[in-house]
């Protein structure tokens, strides 16, 4: 049984407990979420997980019926294909920014997550997907556009988890480390053109592989 330390952030770490085993597949779209066994499986009461399942079903994650309770909500090809529509806007907002005026020190963080990123087996796809994550947050924190880069955060976090079925095919993984390789080298030179056509074929890259296994998997 895991189980969460009661501190002030109680809520904060079984929304990411939760969260991870909706992104890894440890809870499928359409299962049911039984309150009373997630606060025995976390060492909680059951308030904090009605609350944070209330939070997830906002966020739409979760939905929440009178009479059939939380289930985690399946995956629907128009809500990934809405989110994928936005990133291709925001990604080379940011992108040609941190190209421009971005510190060697910032680059060079991208730089251990992508070292990670390589280290990490193609089959442990949530790490990968963590690391990924980390790569673009480095990206998109440090803008002065917080509200932009706050809005990329949710739109990537609620990527990972309606894509949560879906594979990185061994393909695509090697083509996301060569695409995060080229942009750090990008970077390094300040090539914000470069950066601008990577980030680009990256985006539309990973929205190809997605729409592909979504209609092998009829969503």
């Amino acid at each position: 049984m895991s189980r969460i330390d009661h501190t002030d952030d109680q809520e904060n770490s079984l929304y990411e407990a939760i969260l991870d085993d909706i992104s890894s597949g440890k809870l499928k779209g359409g299962q049911r979420l039984k309150v009373s066994e997630l606060a025995k499986r976390f060492g909680v009461s059951t308030s904090p997980i009605r609350e944070v399942l209330r939070q997830m079903h906002g966020e739409g994650f979760v939905e929440i019926s009178p009479n059939r309770g939380a289930m985690v909500k399946e995956a629907d090809a128009n809500t990934i294909q809405n989110i994928f529509e936005v990133l291709q806007l925001l990604e080379p907002y940011f992108v040609s920014w941190f190209a421009d005026f971005s510190q060697p020190s910032m680059v060079e963080e991208m730089a251990v997550i992508q070292q990670q990123m390589h280290e990490t087996d193609n089959q442990d796809q949530l790490a990968f997907r963590k690391l990924d994550f980390e790569f673009h947050w480095s990206i998109c924190k440090r803008h002065y556009n917080q509200v932009a880069a706050q809005s990329w955060r949710n739109l990537r976090t609620a990527l990972n988890v309606h894509a949560a079925e879906l594979r990185i095919s061994p393909v695509r993984y090697q083509a996301i480390l060569e695409d995060h390789d080229e942009l750090i080298a990008a970077f390094r030179a300040n090539d914000a053109a470069r950066a601008d056509i990577v980030i680009r074929r990256h985006i539309d890259g990973s929205f190809v592989q997605m729409s592909q296994q979504m209609r092998a998997l009829g969503l």
